[in-house]
């Protein structure tokens, strides 16, 4: 062998260890998951799989999965936040960050479904390094937080604060060299964009609930929040709490999740809870004071008529404390807040570490808080028979409104179980200084191991009441959580039982 040949080798060889030297180098994290609910997934550049855990790395060329009932929560280097919804596939082509802002690049691609995006400070301090690929048009963004959707054949974009602008979705196209096709701001009314691969594009005026149907995702509790306890505002932020939520955990709404550990599918609970709807009103009545007056506020026409109110005596209209906590209190069952939840008193809610020790989650609000239950899972005691009615240890409630979160008043509960149907009726009566008052109905199924969720929607299909929450094993403590849509707002709440 000459001295060129080796030479050549030598080189070959050395080309060949620097390469396997590059791929051998872990790639730089560019975010990590804040909170993963459900069957999420992340799909490496390798094509290998793994589920998506609270505190996994991310790094560009990622892809991330969810399914039919998950959600991801992703946090990025420069504090970009994403919330990925249900059926849903993003990849992380690029995420560069440069601190003088010169070399930043941001690119991502929505393949499919619904996300929230709040832009971090590299989108915002150079506006045009970023771009969220779909398969209809680019979305380039001007300071914003935003909400997209795509399936396919459109587009459609909720601007909450900023300006984005839609380009034509061609490979070769660079953002800055392609004229927008449309544009839509915070600023105007205008604030939904829908542009279908025809080319047809539409915009107008959208209503909340419209919101939550469309893109799954309930804007009201994301915007300004206010502390009720100091009173201090906070920017508009997108659900920022951190846990790991176990296997079979399953989307009731957009925000509220229950942890069936048997993953019972929640098309399961909803066909149970229309069978049993009728029977639950045939249950052993439950004491309670009488359903409070509805006061004479306007309520859109897509929303129930509330029931008609029972006369209302002395006694029973002294509205209960905005927190009432007794002085007995469930042993076995606590709410625990999440990290940076701000929507509630500190009177009912413990820190998410305190709650979570020793416990398992059972049904709770993403990003705000969730019930806690002592004992390992399992199925409720087979001895429990017969009706039960219970008494309120502790409640406190809230309205959600675009303005900011004050405290709401509960003016009376109610928990009825019926053991040998597996069935419970729960209802609260509400009261706020400018929303008026309203009640909540509601009924449903309870599982094996004490989880019990029920709805009641409006003509077109939207959940307007909701309840979520869970009994103890041996069915002493009980625990649940409400909301409910008016005009002025959502009202939201939980609440603590003892037998």
């Amino acid at each position: 062998m000459n001295t060129k040949t080796i030479i050549q080798l030598t080189l070959w060889a050395t080309l060949i260890l620097g390469a396997f030297a590059v791929q051998a180098t872990p790639a730089t994290p560019v975010a990590r998951v804040a909170m993963s609910v459900g069957e999420a997934k992340r799909l490496n550049t390798a094509g290998q799989e793994e589920a998506l855990k609270v505190g996994t790395s991310l790094v560009a060329g990622d892809r991330v999965r969810t399914g039919s009932d998950s959600v991801a929560i992703l946090v990025f280097s420069d504090e970009g936040r994403i919330s990925l919804r249900a059926d849903s596939e993003l990849l992380i082509r690029h995420y560069q960050i440069d601190p003088a802002g010169v070399k930043t690049r941001i690119e991502l691609e929505l393949i499919k479904g619904t996300l929230r995006q709040i832009s971090g400070n590299g989108s915002r301090t150079l506006p045009e390094s970023y771009r969220l690929n779909t398969p209809v048009a680019v979305i380039g963004v001007r300071g914003t937080d935003f909400l997209a959707k795509t399936n396919g054949d459109a587009v459609e974009v909720f601007v909450h604060e900023g300006k984005i602008i839609l380009t034509p979705s061609q490979g070769a196209c660079a953002q800055s060299q392609c004229a927008p096709v449309a544009m839509a701001s915070s600023d105007s009314q205008l604030k939904y964009l829908r542009l279908g691969t025809d080319g047809r594009i539409e915009q107008r005026e959208f209503r909340q609930g419209e919101l939550e149907r469309i893109f799954g995702i309930d804007m009201a509790r994301a915007q300004n929040r206010v502390n009720i306890a100091s009173g201090v505002s906070g920017p508009a932020r997108i659900e920022t709490g951190e846990a790991q939520l176990p296997e079979g955990t399953r989307l009731v709404t957009s925000t509220i999740f229950a942890a069936y550990t048997k993953a019972e599918t929640l098309a399961q609970i909803k066909l149970e809870n229309a069978q049993n709807a009728a029977q639950v009103t045939q249950t052993k009545p439950t004491p309670a004071a009488p359903e409070p007056v509805v006061a004479q506020v306007p309520v859109p026409s897509d929303l129930p008529k509330p029931p008609t109110p029972a006369p209302i005596t002395a006694e029973s209209s002294k509205p209960l404390a905005p927190a009432l906590i007794t002085a007995e209190m469930p042993k076995q069952l606590v709410w625990g807040r999440f990290s940076g939840a701000q929507a509630f008193p500190q009177n009912l809610l413990v820190a998410y570490n305190e709650a979570s020790q020793g416990r398992h989650v059972t049904v709770g609000e993403l990003g705000e808080y969730a019930l806690w239950l002592a004992n390992p899972a399992g199925r409720m005691d087979a001895s429990l028979k017969g009706q039960a009615d219970f008494r309120l240890a502790g409640a406190e409630a809230v309205l959600v409104q675009s303005s900011g979160i004050s405290a709401a008043q509960v003016t009376s509960a109610t928990l009825g179980v019926d053991f040998d149907r597996s069935l419970f009726k729960a209802s609260v009566g509400l009261q706020h200084a400018t929303a008026g008052t309203t009640s909540i109905n509601v009924g449903g199924k309870i599982n094996e191991e004490g989880v019990f969720v029920g709805t009641n929607t409006n003509a077109s299909g939207i959940a307007v009441e909701r309840v979520a929450g869970a009994l103890t094993r041996d069915g002493t403590e009980a625990g649940y959580l409400f909301s409910k849509d008016v005009a002025a707002g959502t009202f939201r709440g939980i609440t603590l039982w003892k037998r």
